[in-house]
């Protein structure tokens, strides 16, 4: 459906444009600009991991927002890095003690953060007066760092005795894709706009490290993973020049 409402909305900027402006009156050096993506889909992921098994469960809204910094280099040639940034925590306490259990109280903390980088350069093409058509190619890193947490006691080996166990999991993703959009200037050095793209995310092998008190008597298995995602994305773009 978004992909739909996206090509609507980028006919009928071309349609319904006025000749305001020109290329050279609406394009700056520099400018200041955000992506909005209200159905943020699932390019990173959050680790869970144990001494058995890897498992990914996908972080559903990350970075929905993500700043740009345009530098058109010429009227033609456009580079854009950006950078977006996303990160949870929680943490659930469990206090009753069933009869005849044991385990309890009991803390789990779960803490994870996404940082994702990247830069685009694309080719600009004058359309009808106040538009601008771009395309080229884009390359993201997606940093993903999460902290698990599970703390403890037990009567084992000794009474009240305390178990600390934190996974520390680090990861970098890549992201190669190539977009293609519209931009509107309603007025002078600001723009709106849509593009669309196709993308190709390479996920890093995570990097695990197990901190246990006391240690653990059975083994701590390693799990290497290979895993690729191919999909298609649209944007909403807001845009301003500054210089």
């Amino acid at each position: 459906m978004r992909y739909i409402s996206i090509i609507l909305f980028i006919s009928l900027s071309i349609i319904l444009s006025n000749p305001l402006f020109g290329q050279d009156d609406t394009l700056g050096l520099v400018g200041l600009g955000i992506s909005i993506d209200p159905t943020k889909g699932t390019e990173l992921v959050y680790i869970n991991s144990s001494w058995e098994n890897l498992q990914s469960a996908p972080i559903t809204n990350t970075s929905s927002i993500v700043f740009y910094v345009p530098l058109n280099v010429t009227n033609r040639i456009r580079f854009e890095p950006s950078i977006g940034l996303f990160s949870t925590s929680s943490s659930t306490t469990t206090t009753s003690i069933p009869q005849g259990s044991s385990g309890y109280p009991q803390t789990i903390s779960n803490d994870a953060s996404v940082t994702t980088i990247g830069i685009r350069g694309t080719y600009i093409s004058s359309l009808p007066s106040s538009l601008i058509l771009y395309f080229g190619p884009r390359l993201e890193f997606g940093f993903v760092s999460s902290t698990q947490g599970d703390v403890y006691t037990v009567n084992y080996p000794v009474v009240n005795t305390r178990i600390d166990n934190k996974t520390i999991t680090k990861e970098t993703d890549m992201t190669f894709g190539g977009v293609i959009g519209v931009e509107y200037f309603p007025i002078r050095k600001f723009s709106i706009g849509g593009e669309i793209s196709l993308n190709y995310v390479t996920f890093g092998n995570p990097d695990i490290t197990n901190e246990y008190n006391p240690p653990p008597s059975a083994p701590i298995y390693t799990t290497e993973r290979d895993q690729h995602t191919l999909y298609t994305g649209a944007l909403f773009f807001l845009r301003w020049y500054v210089l």
